[in-house]
């Protein structure tokens, strides 16, 4: 039996050599031509096909202990077989490993013939995948061929022409779902619940069988993720989408096409770059995961079913990723990935590891055709290579081992200059809850008059969003004169109830109005999402009356009192800016100044008495008219506390102290003193004032001194011209005679 089935194989592989060989003239020139071939290197590929084969006819991979299990999804736009047969060359015992093959180019609803055989032939843990093409498909049902569950059944029965047999272990990929899903643009989601049940059901002609959704993604280093991550809250929401999806899906595989520049950065190390990269890889399930109950349909989804596609297409930049780097640096590049995605899923408590790779290479040049087809083989043997040695149990560390032997670190690593970690993808680790939002900018609005109108949205971050259920909103103001209305005309209220619709960008426009100037805080809440509040200023209306601040004032000769000309309008609310005419009552002491303006000051000269300030508006009904009365008084007393002394160092110290009429020091005040000893002028000196205390000092001769102050001068005040009673005496010193001799 086993010679039966060794010649078989070797006939089979013989073949297989013809076939490829034939491929080389299709795959001649650029790796990157457009027409798919099986392998960048046929008769290198063949050999290595061959040997793999032959050992798998010896011994069968089977499951070893302390192995993490992985069910591996693969996408090859090219070069699929040679992916699968390096592989195989390094599989892991305890791995599933299934490889897309395109379809046909002339008709991509046909799928590729003569080859899931082959990767079926590499060992019983190696399947292929049908691709689906998702446009191709479409353009067979808009033709009126069919219907999208038509499309679904026709697509299985085709498979099963083909050679896929799901029995052991084949199935179908769907590629892509498009953005138009995510978003719920149209028909779109029950276009692809009926394409999928077709596929897994094939109209009860075939076995059923679940199958591999790709799902296109966004870029790594997109400038902003909100808008992406508000059309997947709603998305993770529509339950009904998700239930379908558990039943004709084995594994979502979400598109997280890295960038090598959000990765390799100079002086970091994998502890540093591991975290960000994992928030992108995992982002889908992370953020089901946040949800909770509100995603829950879909997050019970996702724990069986998540399966990032990661990125070992090379050299792109763009539409897989940004990997335009040379050989080494992507084969560490594909390490750190595995490694990441071998970590999350032993620390989210999974029993099996779910993720694989998009490989889809291409040569932009200027390395040859062999050249190039070499260095990509060296990705493919890390790739490989990664995945089989991860997968040893490491609980201190899961999936390390993939960067190479414990303790050392020889596969994670690479830098590129320029090369930054990109932080914003750590957001879906949070489910972001919706908000009540203003769209309008904040208003200004006259007393008594409506305003523009006020619109509202339901938000998430700041990007519009359809809510899952409508948000029963209820608006309220912290003004007790304002109001809302759904009309400019009315009826208005201090609160308003209105509903947005779920399931639609909706918005909503309310009116506002308020007698009472100032700033009013509108609020707007809804059960279930974040209320939002914006300030309304409301200016008053027209004056129909005036005051003016103070409405009296008491000014000493020489100093001076300002005065404010208020409108009043019809709701009695203040106008601090409204601008007068000014001028003084006949008989009035002083002047004022500026002769119009809203603000004036008055100065009190000449004599004491009273008057009063006047201020005039002129207004479209007639001049308003207010006035303030003013008594001009005289200065108040600045009188000398104390005046006192001291010696020190044979010095003689003069200390005058200057005080109000409240017994408060004036600081600043100009002092003359005399100082007279024995009677007569000794000294006369000037000075000011500081902390209200003016000093001066003189030679401490012996006598008997007083002081008399003839000057105090202080701003606003008046001297009492008054001098209180002073006096020092400095002892004569006594001679002392010497003692006679007796």
């Amino acid at each position: 039996m086993f010679d039966r089935m060794h010649r078989f194989r070797l006939g089979v592989a013989f073949t297989f050599l013809l076939v490829v060989a034939s491929l080389a003239l299709a795959s001649r020139g650029s790796a990157s031509t457009a027409a798919p071939v099986a392998s960048l290197t046929p008769r290198e590929t063949a050999r290595e096909w061959k040997a793999v084969v032959e050992r798998h006819d010896i011994q069968a991979l089977a499951r070893t202990a302390g192995c993490r299990p992985l069910h591996a999804v693969f996408y090859a736009a090219n070069d699929w077989l040679r992916l699968a047969t390096k592989l195989a060359a390094q599989a892991s015992p305890c791995a599933q490993y299934s490889i897309s093959v395109p379809p046909l180019t002339s008709d991509k609803t046909r799928p590729r013939p003569d080859q899931a055989w082959r990767i079926r032939a590499l060992g019983s843990n190696f399947h292929a995948l049908a691709e689906i093409h998702l446009t191709a498909w479409r353009k067979w049902v808009q033709a009126g061929n069919g219907s999208w569950y038509d499309a679904g059944v026709e697509a299985r029965r085709r498979m099963a022409a083909a050679g896929y047999d799901v029995g052991a272990g084949d199935t179908w990929a769907l590629n892509e779902l498009s953005s138009a899903v995510r978003r719920g643009d149209g028909t779109w989601r029950a276009d692809v619940r009926d394409l999928l049940r077709g596929l897994f059901d094939a109209g009860g002609q075939l076995p059923p069988v679940q199958g591999v959704v790709f799902v296109v993604g966004l870029g790594q280093r997109a400038p902003s993720v909100a808008t992406y991550k508000a059309r997947m809250q709603e998305w993770l929401q529509d339950s009904a989408f998700w239930t379908d999806m558990n039943a004709y899906v084995s594994d979502w595989s979400q598109e997280v096409y890295g960038d090598v520049r959000s990765y390799a950065v100079p002086g970091t190390d994998i502890s540093a770059r591991v975290g960000p990269l994992t928030d992108f890889l995992e982002h889908n399930g992370l953020l089901a995961a946040a949800g909770a109950a509100v995603s829950g349909t879909a997050n019970a989804f996702f724990q069986r079913t998540a399966s990032p596609l990661a990125n070992a297409a090379w050299q792109w930049t763009g539409s897989f990723g940004w990997t335009l780097v040379d050989g080494p640096l992507m084969e560490q590049y594909v390490t750190a990935q595995v490694y990441a995605l071998r970590h999350q899923g032993a620390a989210s408590g999974r029993a099996e590891d779910r993720w694989g790779f998009a490989w889809a290479p291409r040569n932009p040049g200027p390395a040859t055709k062999n050249q190039f087809a070499n260095a990509a083989a060296a990705v493919l043997d890390r790739l490989a290579a990664a995945i089989r040695d991860s997968a040893g149990d490491d609980p201190s560390d899961p999936g390390a081992l993939a960067c190479g032997p414990p303790g050392q670190n020889l596969w994670c690593g690479g830098d590129l200059d320029g090369a930054s970690l990109t932080g914003s993808w750590s957001q879906f680790r949070s489910w972001s809850q919706t908000a009540i939002a203003f769209t309008t900018a904040p208003l200004s609005v006259a007393a008594g008059v409506v305003s523009a109108p006020i619109t509202l949205q339901p938000q998430v971050d700041r990007v519009p969003s359809r809510p899952q259920a409508p948000l029963d909103v209820t608006l309220a103001t912290s003004s007790p004169t304002g109001a809302f209305a759904t009309s400019p005309a009315g009826p208005f209220a201090p609160t308003l109830a209105l509903q947005l619709p779920a399931g639609t960008f909706s918005t909503a426009q309310v009116y506002y109005q308020d007698t009472t100037a100032g700033t009013a805080t509108i609020t707007a809440s809804a059960p279930g999402a974040l209320s939002t509040t914006q300030a309304v200023t409301v200016t008053g209306a027209a004056a129909v009356s005036l005051r003016i601040d103070p409405v009296s004032a008491t000014v000493p000769l020489g100093q001076t009192t300002a005065f404010t000309a208020v409108g009043i309008d019809a709701f009695g609310n203040p106008l601090p800016s409204v601008s007068a005419a000014w001028s003084l009552a006949v008989g009035t002491p002083g002047t004022v100044a500026p002769a119009a303006g809203p603000t004036a000051t008055f100065t009190a000269t000449g004599r004491v008495g009273t008057g009063a300030v006047v201020a005039t508006v002129s207004t479209a009904a007639g001049p308003l008219t207010a006035t303030a009365a003013v008594t001009v008084t005289p200065p108040p007393v600045a009188r000398v506390a104390a005046v006192r002394y001291g010696v020190r160092a044979h010095r003689l110290h003069v200390y005058v102290t200057v005080a109000d009429a409240r017994g408060r020091r004036v600081n600043d005040a100009g002092v003359t003193v005399f100082l007279y000893r024995n009677g007569k002028l000794y000294a006369r000196t000037s000075g000011r004032t500081a902390r209200g205390r003016m000093t001066f000092d003189r030679p401490a001769s012996w006598g008997v001194y007083r002081s008399k102050v003839k000057r105090v001068a202080a701003a606003g005040l008046r001297w009492n011209g008054k001098t209180p009673p002073n006096r020092f005496v400095r002892p004569k010193p006594v001679r002392r005679h010497p003692k006679r001799g007796r």
